[in-house]
């Protein structure tokens, strides 16, 4: 018997599962109670994908050898083929218990705990692996990767350089970092690890991609679309690419290309529209690769499709949740003698470029009740496009519908030649003695070089003071800054220019609005300050990062959504040099005599 055994063992070790489960059967047809044949032949069925039949011969054997550590091992990697991982965890455990120094064990319980979303039960799992076998790379690998999955991202690094010095030639453990790399902002190291990881792996497609992501936040997207392309050649149903291709696109200004590898990304998510073109799309239907391709609809100036397809921005914007009322939400019906409830959602911006649509509502017979963020209260409280002013948060008396801002422009039918956009349309608030300006007769200049922080595209759309500040001199003008996000060295840098810094008495949008109101011209990067003097109808000079948000389109210095506004844009990616240049040529001519 035990040479049939060694036998069936040897076939096993060399791969051939077909004559090592012929004689393991042999060997249980003489002794059906044989534990080694039992357990080993459940490896083999595991290994074959019949895990329900694994797991019952392995159960078997340690019956009858319930000492035995390997035996749980054994079952414990059937379940995890059956994905029952929490019972796998547990069997883990029990072999680790029994058998301290098993290496494998410990990793496989970390395998178990982390599919089981116990991040830190894994960490401790893998690095009891680690004390087993300090060179175990994988287990380096994997607890890498939970470190960095509960944001200890240092530590994770450090690991993940550690796995990459223990096995210089495991390729997971190269992708491993250039992953981490890339999440603790080491986009430089996510390069590097990612070159290794796709040399080492040239037919893995997590490595191309990996290596793709790091050279998009290097904004080298030309190289990035060479490497996802590499990664759909390879595995050409990852939706997640064909986003990340189409966003590549979409920063350098490829517009056809971007919406087209967002629709194959809605095909590979498997959430196409059928006969969208024809018929009303319920909400429901888009899934969360519908997302991006509403964006770049609406840069083509698609806004028709865009916009309805814009309802796709609570499946994937984070954190962002249509609220629940007990009224239904509003999908068009005749609002004459009905009362709305519109909301705001996302930025400031946002809000003060969309709420035109309220007035609209009014003129269909609608009370419109306005629920906005504190900061704007103020500026809208006795606005006439809206019948009642809230905050969120506030108790809201009773309303037969709800929708948000950003519903408006889809249910009400906004084409590029419908857009509404007589200014002004906020409200026009008259300067107190906080807010009134002076300046000596010269033309007043309001400016925004940068802002918030904490907006993702931040340090795309901002403009560096030190180089903005060429401006200043650029005529015989009274300069007020509204800038409220100062960056670092900006407090050092203002007091030494010439502009008077409205800061310190800018405490709500109603604030600004009243400066606005007294200004000739105000020049600001993309944000709320260009929406709110947009819809004040004051001369305003928007400056646009190279690939701009959607509102702003390609290839025009206008805004079909504000009258006064003009529009500098980058000629090249980060290419702030220029623009700057350009709104000083523009405000030396502006002040020329005329002849």
């Amino acid at each position: 018997m035990s040479d049939l055994l060694q036998q069936a063992v040897a076939a096993h070790q060399e791969g051939d599962l077909a004559r090592a489960e012929r004689l393991y059967r042999e060997i249980l047809a003489k002794r059906p109670d044989h534990p080694d044949a039992l357990a080993l032949l459940g490896v083999v069925l595991d290994a074959k994908g019949d895990h329900a039949h694994a797991i019952e011969l392995i159960e078997r054997a340690i019956t009858r050898d319930p000492k035995s550590p390997l035996f749980k091992f054994y079952l414990g990697n059937a379940l995890m083929g059956a994905r029952r991982v929490t019972e796998a965890a547990a069997v883990f455990r029990q072999a680790v218990t029994v058998q301290p120094n098993m290496a494998q064990g410990w990793y496989n319980l970390g395998n178990a705990l982390r599919d089981a979303n116990d991040w830190p039960g894994a960490i401790d799992a893998f690095r009891h692996a680690l004390v087993a076998n300090p060179k175990y790379a994988e287990a380096s690998n994997n607890l890498a990767l939970a470190l960095a999955q509960e944001k200890q991202h240092d530590e994770a690094m450090r690991q993940a350089e550690k796995t990459v010095r223990l096995a210089s030639d495991y390729g997971e453990g190269w992708l491993g970092l250039c992953n981490i790399a890339e999440q603790a902002g080491q986009h430089d190291r996510a390069r590097t690890a990612g070159e290794q990881a796709f040399r080492l792996m040239p037919g893995n497609h997590k490595a191309w991609f990996g290596y793709g992501v790091a050279l998009s936040r290097l904004q080298r997207f030309e190289d990035s679309v060479a490497a996802y392309k590499r990664a759909l050649a390879i595995e050409p149903n990852r939706a997640d690419i064909w986003d990340n291709l189409g966003q590549s696109y979409q920063a350098l200004n490829r517009l056809e290309e971007a919406e087209d590898a967002y629709r194959k990304s809605v095909d590979a998510a498997a959430q196409t529209i059928t006969n969208e073109a024809v018929r009303e799309v319920a909400e429901e239907e888009y899934g969360n690769r519908h997302w991006h391709l509403a964006l770049v609809e609406l840069l083509r100036g698609k806004l028709k499709e865009g916009f309805a397809r814009y309802r796709a921005r609570f499946k994937d914007v984070g954190g962002l949740k249509r609220p629940v009322y007990p009224s239904p939400l509003w999908r068009g019906e005749n609002l004459n003698d009905k009362t709305i409830l519109i909301t705001d959602e996302q930025g400031f911006g946002d809000t003060l470029m969309f709420c035109r649509y309220l007035p609209l509502l009014k003129k269909q017979g609608a009370r419109v009740i306005f629920a906005v963020h504190p900061a704007l209260a103020p500026l809208f409280q006795d606005w006439s496009g809206a019948d009642e002013i809230v905050v969120h948060g506030q108790r809201i008396s009773y309303f037969d519908y709800h929708a948000a801002t950003f519903d408006l422009p889809h249910r009400l039918g906004t084409t590029f030649e419908t857009i509404p956009n007589n200014v002004p349309y906020l409200p026009l608030l008259e300067p107190d003695d906080a807010t009134r300006l002076e300046s000596g007769g010269k033309p007043k200049v309001g400016v925004v070089w940068g802002g918030s922080p904490l907006h993702k595209n931040d340090a795309n759309r901002s403009v560096p003071l030190e180089l903005f500040a060429k401006l200043f001199d650029a005529i015989d003008a009274q300069f007020f800054s509204l800038n409220r996000d100062l960056k670092p060295g900006d407090s050092a840098l203002l007091p030494r220019l010439s502009v008077i810094d409205l800061a310190p008495r800018l405490k709500t949008f109603a604030d600004a609005a009243r400066f606005m109101r007294q200004l000739d011209l105000v020049i600001t990067c993309d944000t709320a300050s260009a929406h709110l003097a947009g819809g004040l109808g004051v001369p305003v000079w928007t400056l646009l990062p190279f690939a701009p948000d959607w509102r702003w389109m390609l290839k025009r210095d206008d805004s079909p959504w504000y009258p006064t506004m003009k529009l500098f844009r980058q000629p090249r990616i980060g290419d702030w040099e220029s623009v700057v240049a350009q709104v000083k040529n523009a405000l030396t001519s502006r002040t020329k005599p005329s002849h």
